[in-house]
């Protein structure tokens, strides 16, 4: 019984070393196996964490942050290095083409013509696209430039573009050499007056006599217009105009005086006396149209004075 008593005291022994043997090793396994693992979790963690640090410099690199319109401010509603010539059929527009790619190759900037309109109004899609051509012509040249064209002007910010600077050139609307190219009968050719090319693409810039049109124009010479040059004073609206774009006319009076006249125009023939005795009806007929010009000529021989 002894011998018994102490076979199952040793067995027992036994079972319990060897069971807190085994529950230690599967600790041990278990705690190694969680440090293994959470070193993998870290070590992905990590990964990730450089490959998120590498994905944000790349998009840091190639990220462009373009501001925006409050952050850069109003833009200018017109450009002054780059000019419209508004060529009026009768009044010298072709002298100034003249002029001007003569002197496209002194100053350095590049003239460009549009192409021949009918001097009539453009509907909203026809001033659109052709707004969107000549913006397109401006992305793709060099500046400074300069246009000519026979269309009435065209307001550039109500299509959200920056439009050009405008200049233009008129004639005295009584001058009876602009009525010999208008005679009834003859093919093509009509009097538009000098107003509607001013007041715009507006369908009562058409009206005649009409004090909105007349209006509606000297706003807008005040606006986009720094000088309207007048024919018969082609010296000082030159020299205006070299005043105000330096860079566009210095040196127009000596090459003007290539194109200037050698005589004076003949004396109107007595043939053309019907015309002297409608005078007076033209008055009447055109009377805004003197009222417009007389204020043109006015302004331009003012600015003349006040820049000494």
């Amino acid at each position: 019984m002894r011998r018994n008593r102490g076979l199952l005291l040793s067995l027992s022994t036994c079972l319990t070393i060897l069971f807190v043997v085994l529950n230690t090793r599967s600790s041990t396994e278990l705690l190694g196996s969680a440090i293994t693992t959470e070193k993998r979790s870290v070590l992905r963690k990590q990964e990730v964490s450089r490959a998120d640090d590498r994905w944000i410099t790349r998009s840091q690199t190639h990220r462009y942050i373009t501001p925006s319109l409050a952050e850069l401010g109003e833009l200018p509603y017109k450009h002054k290095h780059i000019l419209m010539l508004t060529r009026i059929p009768g009044a010298g527009g072709e002298l100034m083409v003249l002029i001007l790619q003569r002197l496209q190759g002194y100053n350095a900037f590049k003239h460009i013509r549009l192409p021949p309109g009918d001097n009539g109004l453009l509907s909203s899609s026809q001033q659109e696209l052709l707004i969107e051509e000549i913006t397109s012509i401006i992305r793709q040249e060099a500046i400074p430039l300069t246009f000519d064209g026979d269309v009435r002007f065209l307001n550039f910010s109500e299509f959200g573009r920056q439009g050009p600077t405008f200049i233009s050139l008129v004639r005295d609307p009584l001058d009876l050499r602009i009525w010999q190219k208008y005679k009834k009968g003859e093919k093509g050719m009509h009097y538009y007056g000098i107003i509607p090319y001013f007041c715009g693409q507006d369908p009562r810039c058409a009206e005649q006599n009409k004090t909105w049109a007349m209006e509606r124009a000297k706003t807008n010479v005040i606006r986009w217009y720094p000088v309207v040059g007048i024919l018969d004073y082609m010296e000082e609206s030159l020299n205006a105009l070299a005043g105000e774009f330096p860079y566009f006319f210095k040196d127009a009076i000596r090459v003007y005086d290539h194109f200037r006249p050698k005589e004076k125009h003949p004396a109107i023939s007595s043939t053309n006396s019907r015309l002297r005795i409608k005078d007076a009806v033209l008055r009447k007929v055109l009377a805004q149209e003197i009222e417009f010009y007389q204020w043109l000529k006015f302004r331009l021989l003012n600015k003349i004075f006040n820049n000494g």
